[in-house]
């Protein structure tokens, strides 16, 4: 449907003067105000443009606004609204470039903030599609990508990679680092809910306010929810701590960046040099730079071996803590050691070294007797030394 288009005029076409064989093309329109309606076959409103100044050349059908202001609507409803510095409307409204300082901002819901330098708007098609420089904001999040399509009727945003968000831990803030950013491939945002969908490959980044890479992750894709704060990333998926001093190998991990955890509810092996630990699950509380293994961790190094319920690791002080029914075999003089609660620190070489101060400690140790290779009669075995 052709818009109506409503002006006041000042300027109209010229006549031709002289030769009147000579062929003079007209003179634009030139329009004080400018405003363009577009309607549905249904009646309803699509959308509106406006400009305090224009021309219109009837011969290409083309209209060149400064300052336009374009309302989009859904269902009678404003839900965008679209400014720019300049606007080219092609074949009475068939597409509508704008350039410049190009905003797309929502109106109602999360009210995301869309920024460009050109826009491509097709009316009839419901898309805006943001050719350079796309940048899109919400109260703690900055998403740039290298082409942004926005489907008006459905809120559904199209990033094509590469893609990165950048997050901030309280209230947007462009003149300091944001202390989180995940790149990935193209990426697929819905505006209403929040929902999120991106290929990889994924590396996320937690970083202090000098850019210095706190921890990082890897993975496959991501699916996830930026209203919730919350992005699952697929297996594989790895988890490096500072220095490479230590990591995590995963299936799909849970990153909530409001609460600064990473989260996986299925099994994980953990690598310090060579002390292996693994877990039926794990919580990575970030702020406090500490793994938790709530199940089943099972501790191996060379020469050791420790299963307790639940153990606690701290990459930043060292420490690692062992509770509920610990046990730990050293394969020198086949000592078991079982108590309620073990202490350990991860030495300069990666060894794990443990023990139990103030608490109670059961340990059971076999010592082997020489045996006098000239005296081939077999001597009685040694009952193990328990403390």
């Amino acid at each position: 449907m052709t818009p109506v288009l409503l002006g006041a005029l000042v300027l109209g076409c010229s006549s031709s003067t002289g030769d009147r064989s000579e062929i003079v093309a007209p003179l634009p329109f030139v329009f004080r105000r400018l405003e363009l309606e577009q309607k549905k076959s249904s009646g309803d409103i699509d959308w509106k443009l406006s400009s305090p100044e224009a021309r219109y050349e009837l011969s290409r059908r083309l209209v060149r606004a400064n300052r336009p202001v374009g309302v989009l609507y859904n269902k009678n409803k404003p839900s965008f609204e679209v400014r720019a510095d300049f606007a080219v409307v092609i074949n009475d409204g068939e597409q509508i470039m704008l350039e410049g300082d190009v905003q797309v901002q929502q109106i109602n819901g999360q009210k995301i903030l869309i920024k460009g330098e050109r826009l491509r708007w097709q009316p009839q098609l419901s898309r805006l599609v943001m050719e350079q420089q796309p940048r899109a904001f919400d109260e703690r999040s900055r998403i740039t990508a290298t082409v942004a399509t926005l489907q008006q009727d459905t809120n559904d945003l199209t990033l094509s990679g590469p893609v990165q968000l950048d997050r901030w831990q309280d209230k947007l803030a462009l003149t300091v680092k944001p202390d989180t950013a995940v790149r990935t491939g193209r990426a697929f945002w819905n505006l209403n809910d929040g929902a999120l969908k991106a290929d990889g490959p994924v590396l996320g980044q937690r970083r202090d306010q000098e850019g210095v890479v706190l921890e990082q992750l890897e993975g496959r894709e991501l699916t996830g929810n930026t209203q919730e704060g919350v992005i699952t990333v697929k297996s594989p998926v790895i988890v490096t701590m500072p220095k490479n001093k230590g990591l995590l190998r995963a299936n799909d991990t849970s990153w909530n960046f409001r609460k600064q955890t990473l989260s996986s509810n299925n099994s994980f092996e953990g690598l310090i040099n060579q002390t292996q630990i693994k877990g039926d699950s794990f919580r990575a509380e970030l702020d406090q730079s500490s793994v938790v293994i709530p199940e089943g961790c099972r501790i191996q190094q060379p020469g050791e071996r420790l299963e307790a319920r639940q153990c606690r690791w701290n990459w930043k002080t060292d420490d690692v803590l062992a509770t509920g029914g610990v046990r730990l075999e050293r394969e020198s003089n086949h000592q078991i050691t079982e108590a309620q609660t073990l202490s350990g620190s991860v030495g300069d070489e990666g060894s794990l070294t443990f023990s139990a101060p103030g608490n109670k400690v059961r340990s059971q140790l076999r010592i082997e007797e020489e045996t006098n290779s000239q005296d081939p009669s077999p001597q009685p075995s040694q009952a193990p030394v328990l403390f």
